[in-house]
């Protein structure tokens, strides 16, 4: 059975991948990421990582995935970070 914090934590967490897609996706048609420093975007993502995890441990199933989706996308948006600053 869910709890209701897995499943606010989980709409929150796609709320956060949704405001992302823009970004990424702005970086892909420019061939740039200006808008934030490497060290922002690579802790986030490391953070968020852990955050997953910790749901995991918790049995927050819904969290953990949607928290981990959030990750990847601040991955993508270090790696375009690291590929469009060349």
């Amino acid at each position: 059975m869910w709890q209701w914090q897995d499943i606010v934590l989980t709409i929150i967490n796609f709320g956060f991948m949704i405001t992302a897609i823009p970004a990424i996706l702005r970086n892909h048609q420019h061939k740039e990421a200006k808008s934030q420093s490497l060290s922002m975007y690579l802790i986030t993502a490391i953070l968020l990582t852990v955050m997953a995890y910790v749901f995991f441990t918790l049995d927050m199933l819904l969290s953990c995935v949607s928290t981990a989706g959030t990750g990847i996308m601040w991955f993508l948006l270090t790696y375009q970070k690291i590929i469009y600053s060349k």
